[in-house]
């Protein structure tokens, strides 16, 4: 008789066999997803999650917890990865049973959304999870790029401060970009991604984050100062040196490099490895008020909106410029029905539209350096 065991890991052997376990599934070996796990300060048994047969590890499936910036609030997201089976216990379903259980202990832990990225997306559609495009820009020409008077260096230990504080400044102008905790950011800089900064008399006005794999660079992370947008410049120059094949960023419309790839006519080109699910509708809309409040700017009128998202439900009342998020009860009353599908909705917090008061046009940014 077979015996299916779903469950956290207990202790740390458990936790070295699930390292092995996608060490065999995925190209990478062990070392590199104990590397990455190491990264998170706060790493709880309770996140990595596995499928134990007949005494076997058959399965494991792990959920980086982290949160996000949203304006002036911060939203929980729990991180999917490492989502891997060894092949002779493939077909029974065990990876999807874990996803199952992990989508039940985010939303009783305060997890608003969750993120994956996948390259088999229908698998995980199934479970709710939908795919949000993002846009890359791939440069395969070198641009005659101009040289400013910054001075590019790797990055050191005593870096950190000045890195640390031009992040979370330039990290106001998105929404979706992760709080970093200096232990966080400490791991980062150790990490085997190439660091650059650009200094102006001694001080660093911006930062450069790059993987070189055989000539085709992929940007992970590019900060600059308000003023410096040269500095950016300064840096992918360094980057590109005098030779490589290609150079890719994902990056939102206003980042100056975005805007500079475009100019050099980059190819544009879809990546639907992204993909969103909300946790908790009603929880998720709480947390907003703060951010309605500062929306709206004007005299809108007392109003009552129903907003729905697929099964779930939540009540917005304005009355003389307070705003209330509630659960609507057995009896309501409001004045107007706004309904998503839950793409639809996690589109219109990611992006936003045009003219919209509650949710305006954004931009959405998931740093590289952060992929799990």
């Amino acid at each position: 008789m077979r015996k299916v065991e779903i469950r956290s890991v207990h202790n740390n052997e458990e936790l070295e066999k699930a390292y092995e376990l996608w060490g065999n599934v995925f190209p990478e070996d062990k070392s590199f997803f104990k590397e990455r796990l190491e990264i998170e300060e706060d790493y709880d048994n309770k996140t990595t999650w596995i499928a134990i047969v007949n005494g076997k590890l058959a399965a494991a499936v792990q959920i980086f917890p982290y949160y996000i910036t949203f304006e002036n609030i911060n939203l929980k997201v729990g991180g999917i990865g490492n989502v891997a089976t060894l092949s002779e216990f493939r077909g029974m379903g065990l990876t999807h049973t874990i996803l199952k259980r992990q989508l039940d202990w985010m939303k009783s832990n305060g997890f608003d959304l969750s993120l994956l990225f996948a390259g088999i997306n229908p698998f995980y559609e199934k479970l709710g999870w939908r795919t949000i495009p993002r846009y890359s820009q791939i440069l395969r020409n070198k641009p005659e790029l101009p040289l400013f008077d910054y001075t590019i260096t790797k990055s050191s230990d005593g870096d950190l401060e000045e890195i640390k504080s031009l992040y979370k400044d330039f990290c106001k102008k998105f929404i979706g970009s992760r709080i970093r905790s200096s232990a966080y950011w400490e791991n980062q800089l150790n990490r085997k991604s190439k660091f650059l900064v650009a200094k102006d008399k001694n001080e660093i006005v911006a930062y450069l984050i790059f993987q070189n794999n055989e000539g085709n660079i992929a940007i992970e992370e590019c900060c600059y100062a308000e003023g410096h947008e040269n500095a950016a410049l300064s840096l992918l120059k360094e980057t590109v040196g005098t030779h490589f094949d290609s150079v890719r960023i994902t990056l939102p419309e206003n980042h100056i490099l975005s805007s500079y790839f475009q100019e050099w006519d980059a190819e544009k080109v879809v990546d639907t490895s992204s993909m969103w699910k909300v946790i908790n509708f009603h929880g998720l809309m709480e947390k907003l008020r703060d951010v309605f409040i500062n929306r709206i700017h004007s005299e809108m009128e007392n109003d009552t909106i129903l907003f729905q998202c697929g099964n779930s439900d939540a009540l917005l009342t304005l009355k003389e410029g307070i705003i209330e998020i509630i659960k609507p009860g057995d009896s309501f009353i409001y004045n107007d029905l706004v309904k998503w599908n839950e793409k639809e909705f996690i589109e219109m917090l990611l992006e936003g539209s045009e003219g919209n008061e509650l949710f305006p046009k954004v931009h959405y940014n998931f740093w590289g350096t952060d992929s799990f």
